[in-house]
């Protein structure tokens, strides 16, 4: 996080987030519930200083994103990689709740939204998939909960890099996001025990 420490020097860090949200009303409500909760949250202009953005549009960024939309907005972006998704009629709360969680590494979604494949699939219909050495690496870090940001600092790679392997992990693995391919992943090391 790029959040400093409390005023007295104690206390976790503050999270900086950035609003990319095309609807006016939806960025208001989402700007009201930063300022009126925890004052570990800071909302900030610039997209550099970010930990966290919260969107209801698809947009390219290197911190972890909330998504803000419908059911299937929201399922397809977390899918694409967002760490969090929300209904678009989210509660202060939840979303002071979804930014914290987020801020820490942890993937956040309306509990309503299903993404994970069902338990009942087939396990022999998971492909041994061939990933490289370095995807095997980034798919440690991914099972650990790591964000893009967070995969790039401890291999040394440049964030874009993270990126792509993600997408190629996911891609080999026949996923649907970082989650599946995460579950898919388990699973087919549990099936190879």
């Amino acid at each position: 996080m790029n959040g400093a420490r409390g005023a007295d020097g104690g206390g976790p860090p503050k999270i900086a987030v950035a609003l990319l949200i095309a609807d006016e009303g939806l960025r208001q409500r989402a700007l009201d519930a930063l300022n009126g909760g925890s004052c570990r949250l800071t909302p900030v202009a610039d997209l550099e200083a970010a930990d966290v953005i919260i969107t209801d549009h698809e947009i390219e960024a290197d911190v972890p994103e909330i998504f803000l939309g419908d059911r299937e907005a929201v399922a397809d972006a977390v899918r694409k990689g967002c760490a969090g998704g929300l209904l678009r009629s989210f509660s202060a709360a939840k979303l002071r709740i979804a930014v914290e969680a987020v801020g820490l590494g942890l993937a956040c979604i309306e509990p309503s939204i299903e993404l994970a494949p069902t338990l009942e699939e087939d396990d022999s219909e998971i492909a041994q998939p061939e990933l490289t050495v370095r995807e095997a690496e980034v798919l440690r870090e991914l099972i650990a909960g790591a964000s893009n940001k967070e995969i790039a600092r401890r291999l040394h790679i440049s964030v874009h890099t993270a990126k792509f392997h993600v997408a190629s992990i996911i891609t080999k693995l026949g996923a649907h996001g970082r989650t599946d391919a995460v579950a898919r992943a388990l699973r087919l090391a549990s099936v190879m025990m």
